[in-house]
């Protein structure tokens, strides 16, 4: 299944506000009030600034913080997807920026995040000249080819391990079976970092999605590997930990507005369901997904904990409506 990199994008950011605040922000950050919480305001956002109707190639982001004086202040965050060049950008981000300030009145920075090569669009600033007048507007940028893997590799901040796999586009391997190793060499080294196990769970799932395999065999080989690796040591990704917490406790955490990856018809957070509810939601929803992955009944069967017979009748189900 592909997932877009502008949802990927935005649910790792969300999910990891705070050590993205701290990684691209490191100045400021000290003096961000974190306790009061922090707003995501992309409602606001695409309200002031429609998506383009062409294939989006971007991701947006509007963050709003307090800081410790009580000053409210608002961060605007773009992310150029890999591979797309945008003359534009510049003036995009100009745009974004007085439109929220003339409806808001709201103090805002800007921040581009460059992921693909080409550094000719790798612009700091919007100028435009006109008959003796000038606009000029600067912004802060962060262009990942100037991050090696290795400097990544070696920064203790969460978000590292994130840019670091973001380089899985900007210098793909060849082949899938290379793509795999790499992503297998990404989740292996994460264990050695000192990073909370929800934290690594979630940088799991942006690693595996993040490129997407278009070998079949080798795709459900990896999948297999995160299961073998999960008996290791290695935290199981977001998809996986909601279905651990269903089998455990009857709960559903939900994917908040989703990332089109995981159990996009699960129960809304927090519910309590029964043992009957909780087969049914597995049966109609869990299942499909892991046999698209690659799973086998009987695997299904024992991750899920359900009987083979359900599991298969559940197939049967599911293949008969495809």
């Amino acid at each position: 299944m592909k997932v877009s990199k502008d949802t990927l994008w935005k649910s790792i950011i969300e999910s990891l506000i705070d050590d993205f605040l701290w990684y691209f922000f490191p100045a400021y950050a000290d003096q961000i009030d974190f306790e009061r919480g922090i707003e995501f305001l992309d409602t606001e956002l695409q309200k002031l600034i429609p998506d383009n109707p062409g294939k989006k190639r971007h991701a947006d982001k509007l963050i709003k913080v307090w800081f410790k004086n009580g000053q409210e202040a608002w961060f605007l965050i773009h992310v150029e997807i890999q591979g797309y060049q945008d003359h534009l950008i510049g003036l995009r981000m100009f745009e974004c920026i007085y439109r929220i300030r003339d409806k808001f009145q709201r103090p805002v920075t800007g921040l581009a995040i460059y992921t693909d090569w080409d550094r000719t669009y790798h612009v700091k600033e919007f100028k435009d000249v006109f008959l003796g007048s000038e606009v000029s507007y600067k912004f802060n940028t962060y262009v990942l080819r100037d991050h090696s893997p290795a400097e990544l590799a070696n920064d203790p901040n969460p978000f590292a391990a994130v840019m670091e796999a973001a380089w899985q586009h900007l210098d793909k391997p060849k082949n899938d079976q290379s793509l795999r190793a790499l992503k297998l060499d990404l989740i292996q080294r994460l264990k050695a970092r000192n990073i909370p196990k929800n934290k690594i769970s979630l940088i799991i799932d942006f690693i595996k999605y993040f490129a997407p395999f278009t070998n079949p065999e080798i795709k459900a080989n990896f999948e297999q590997d995160l299961i073998d690796l999960s008996k290791t040591g290695i935290p199981m990704g977001l998809r996986e930990a909601i279905l651990e917490d269903v089998k455990k406790q009857g709960i559903e955490q939900g994917i908040e507005q989703g990332l089109e990856i995981g159990i996009e018809q699960g129960i809304e957070q927090g519910v309590e369901i029964g043992e009957a509810k909780r087969d049914e939601e597995l049966l109609n929803h869990a299942v499909p997904e892991m046999l698209q992955l690659g799973l086998d009944a009987e695997k299904i069967a024992m991750i899920l904990t359900l009987p083979l017979d359900a599991v298969q009748a559940a197939i049967d189900e599911f293949l008969s409506r495809a």
